[in-house]
């Protein structure tokens, strides 16, 4: 099998003992925009270019936080219910009403926000070039893990707050062509059960938003310094 030159998009392979690999062979996985599949990731799943060049690219340029809840029935998270209404719903999937989104998104977009912007590699930039890199981000299947509020129940342990999906794409500023796509899927979760307050729960969420935004920002400096070449 071919070897990825240097560490791979969006650090794929920080945290891993043995180097990203392109797929090959009639079996290898090859998305229908031409994208090859690489194995031996920290990410759940990472296809990218075998043409890819990031030769002279010094610069990034993010678009807005998309995100996308799971559907659920039953109650909302964290608000007072019955067992009855419990029971309709997942078996621990709860809905987050408006303001609560709106939180949520506040909370792991300026988390990732300060962690990205914590680069003393690439410039953050908001218009397109030949030395730019469009970065687009989006959170999917976001679900909440928070059970709501029972009447002479006080304290409410769980082990994480809520899960989300990671859907990181890379193109080409000028041409938007797709060079890399990521995906990962990872909860907002201590390190033990813990009691759910709206404090500690922000900070769980902000806690994951960091991670993600470390694994990006430390993955775009590599290929950036290292100006990644696939070796055809």
């Amino acid at each position: 099998m071919r070897v990825f030159s240097a560490i791979a998009i969006v650090a794929v392979a920080a945290g891993c003992s043995s180097t990203p690999q392109f797929q090959t062979g009639e079996d290898a996985e090859v998305t229908h925009d031409g994208l090859t599949r690489i194995d031996r990731t920290i990410m759940d799943a990472v296809w990218a270019r075998t043409d890819l060049d990031l030769t002279g690219i010094s610069k990034v340029r993010f678009h807005n936080l998309g995100v996308e809840y799971r559907n659920v029935d039953g109650p909302y998270s964290g608000r007072a219910g019955t067992t009855s209404s419990r029971s309709r719903s997942s078996s621990n999937e709860f809905q987050l009403d408006e303001a609560t989104r709106a939180l949520f998104e506040e909370e792991i977009a300026g988390a990732f926000r300060e962690e990205i912007m914590r680069s003393t590699v690439f410039e953050v930039v908001d218009e397109a070039g030949p030395d730019v890199l469009d970065v687009h981000i989006g959170l999917l299947d976001v679900v909440s893990r928070v059970p709501p509020e029972t009447i002479g129940r006080s304290r409410i342990l769980i082990d994480r707050v809520g899960e989300a999906t990671l859907v990181l794409e890379l193109r080409d500023s000028i041409s938007h062509t797709v060079l890399a796509r990521a995906v990962d899927r990872r909860a907002a979760e201590g390190a033990t059960m813990f009691e759910s307050s709206p404090p500690r729960n922000r900070a769980e969420v902000r806690r994951l938003g960091r991670r993600w935004g470390q694994i990006i920002r430390d993955g775009l400096e590599a290929i950036i310094a290292d100006g990644l070449k696939y070796p055809g």
